[in-house]
């Protein structure tokens, strides 16, 4: 044993006590790992394998130079890697590998501690990225490593230390529950920050190929949850959620209108109260939670954004909102499940949604002549391409014959392979419109979904994207719905895609396990709709099912007080009672005066009697008055008296002791 900087906290916790805070660090960096460029996770890896191995070296710590030097290599990294050190991203990923390198000078129970309170901070930075029903365990139990970390660093067994650390989180959630409902929040929910520009969510790009959308059909991700108002359930066969519209077609590619002005609005949004007691079902409002996508907000036809929203009608009739941000949003909006859309077409329009590249596909351009002949009116013309379809041998299928050879891509689909998905019917279905001077467009978007009744709400996935088109009908003046794919396939637009496709090319689509599917849907739906999307409106709403809502304010803060006092009253009396259990003021005053100015082993501490100790500061010109006064006291009622003190006078002792301590 030696002389020790006598300073508590400048004491190095046991090699075991590093490591574990070490692997908390890792499970705390887990879902980082997944979400910032695989070289960050990679460097911090590296980084956290080297700070492990060292804990079994001489090496305990690295010199201030080098920390530094490794620093600004990192912030000079991260720079050149992400492109800024601002941002969500930047700024995450250079605090995980700050704080990985702050473990390299960890040393003394301080630097721990410090190293703990940086940890808290980076769960906050893990659910920036996501917020998915997922992140919930894994954020529980990074809070239970943390609390017995904190046991594990004052000293505390490792068996006690997680006891209590599971007794303080059980008895913690009531008082966190509450809290949660009760503090005033935003309009909007917490995770809401501004969305980087490359970033993209859905899938849905703003450019069309043949096997565009049929790529993604295979994933059954979540897209986003639907709740229709008044428990309205709509027939699958009309729900068409556009989100872009393809107006112009560049070497064979369709590519989205500008969406920088909106479409003349032809019809005015109705009230909630009358709109409640309408039994038009062609007219509906509905809410929807959905990961932001550069503010791309899918809707049904005819879409009537909620006036205390910020959303508007763009080109094509779809819903943008006006400031895009990274998380899930909230959004409420009014239909009509019509198929048709009614707009004011100036030549210039006419001109746009009928050009077409010169000189590719001749054979389908032919076709559209021919029928053309045939037909009296738009919708003749329209009826009779959808029976071309029908009548034609076609297929739909996920893996069509596609022609690499040829730039002809809608000839081959029409008259050689015949077979494709919703994306080649669509794009023959606007050829064909377009060659004889028919305004024509793509809709990119969703159809269907899956209806939950239990909860009453509906969940559209990545699988139910699709592609449908709009034809101009000049005689009425307006937009009109025209699926191609249901000529072929309808089954598709009534019962879903799973139920159009050949069984061998299902697979992926459902899942093997139903029944934990259908709880693993509810739990997310919840997850979304009750803890991450809650907002000021989800508040009132508690509010007003408890009757509370419109109780005066006083009244309401009184009630609210009393509640957080109820559920905090448990853990209150819980720790109470375990510094009634834990502390012993005379041997933790005697065991505090060791550790200040001897280092060595606990097992050695233990083994230094006062009478030692008391020869030690001697030796050492530490034993003032003071120290000699509490030191002769502690031997007295240790082994003189007959009876201990009470506690009150053993915890009067104690805070001397740790006076005395503090002014070595």
């Amino acid at each position: 044993m030696w002389l020790a900087d006598p300073v508590f906290l400048r004491k190095s916790p046991p090699v075991r006590t590093q490591f574990i805070l070490l692997l908390m660090l890792a499970w705390v960096a887990l879902p980082l790992l997944f979400d910032l460029p695989l070289s960050v996770g990679a460097a911090f890896a590296v980084l956290w394998i080297v700070r492990a191995a060292l804990l079994f070296t001489n090496v305990k710590k690295l010199p201030l130079w080098a920390l530094v030097l490794l620093l600004v290599a990192t912030a000079v990294w991260i720079y050149f890697r992400i492109g800024t050190i601002i941002g969500r991203d930047a700024s995450v990923a250079l605090l995980m590998l700050m704080i990985v390198l702050k473990a390299f000078e960890g040393e003394t129970l301080r630097d721990w501690q410090i190293l703990l309170l940086a940890q808290l901070i980076l769960m906050g930075g893990g659910l920036l990225f996501n917020q998915s029903m997922w992140m919930a365990p894994w954020l529980i139990v990074a809070l239970f490593c943390l609390i017995s970390s904190l046991g594990l660093l004052a000293g505390i067994k490792p068996a006690i230390a997680l006891r209590q650390g599971a007794m303080i989180l059980l008895l913690s959630f009531p008082l966190t529950v509450i809290l949660f409902m009760v503090v005033p929040r935003k309009a909007t929910p917490l995770w809401g920050i501004p969305q980087p520009q490359q970033s993209a969510i859905t899938g849905l790009s703003d450019t069309l190929d043949p096997g565009t959308i049929s790529n993604l059909i295979p994933s059954n991700v979540l897209a986003f949850n639907v709740t229709f108002d008044n428990n309205v359930i709509p027939r699958n066969a009309d729900l068409y959620w556009r989100v872009m519209v393809m107006g112009s077609n560049r070497g064979g590619q369709w590519h989205a209108v500008k969406e920088q002005y909106t479409d003349e609005d032809t019809l005015q949004l109705p009230d909630r109260a009358v709109l409640s007691k309408r039994s038009d079902s062609k007219l509906v409002g509905y809410q929807l939670i959905i990961q932001d996508d550069h503010g791309r907000i899918p809707a049904l036809d005819q879409p009537l954004p909620d006036s205390q929203s910020d959303l508007q009608r763009r080109v094509g009739n779809v819903v943008r909102v006006n400031k895009s941000r990274e998380g899930l949003r909230r959004v409420h909006l009014y239909s009509q499940l019509v198929p048709n859309l009614r707009q004011q077409m100036d030549q210039a329009l006419l001109n746009y949604y009928t050009q077409l590249p010169a000189g590719l596909n001749p054979e389908t351009r032919r076709l559209a002549q021919q029928l053309a002949k045939e037909s009296g009116s738009s919708e003749e013309f329209i009826r009779h391409i959808m029976a071309y379809f029908r009548k034609g041998g076609f297929q739909y299928t996920l893996t069509p014959k596609r022609s690499h050879a040829s730039v002809n891509k809608t000839d081959f689909f029409l008259f050689n392979s015949q077979e494709g998905f919703c994306e080649d019917y669509a794009d023959a279905m606007v050829w064909l419109a377009r060659a004889v001077g028919v305004p024509a467009r793509i809709v990119i978007g969703y159809q269907g979904g899956e209806y939950h009744p239990d909860g009453k709400f509906w969940q559209i996935r990545s699988k139910d994207a699709h592609a449908w088109t709009e034809i101009w009908i000049a005689e009425k003046g307006i937009w009109q719905r025209v699926d191609p794919t249901s000529a072929v396939a309808s089954v598709r637009v009534q019962n879903g895609v799973e139920n159009a496709l050949p069984a061998e090319q299902r697979a992926g689509l459902s899942s093997s396990y139903p029944l934990i599917q259908k709880y693993l849907d509810n739990g997310q739906f919840y997850w979304q709709q009750w803890v991450v999307n809650y907002d000021t409106g989800s508040q009132n709403s508690i509010l007003d099912w408890f009757k509370l809502k419109d109780m005066p304010r006083p009244i309401l803060l009184l009630i609210i007080a009393i509640v957080i006092m109820l559920t905090a009253l448990p853990l209150v009396i819980w720790l109470h009672r375990q510094g009634k259990v834990q502390t012993q003021p005379l041997i933790d005053g005697i065991n505090l005066l060791k550790q200040a100015v001897i280092e060595a082993e606990a097992s050695e501490l233990s083994a230094i009697g006062p009478l030692e100790l008391q020869a030690i500061l001697a030796e050492h010109g530490l034993l003032n008055d003071n120290l000699a006064a509490l030191l002769a006291q502690y031997i007295e009622w240790q082994y003189g008296a007959e009876c201990m003190p009470n506690r009150w006078v053993q915890r009067a002792w104690y805070r001397k002791m740790k006076q005395a301590v503090r002014h070595l």
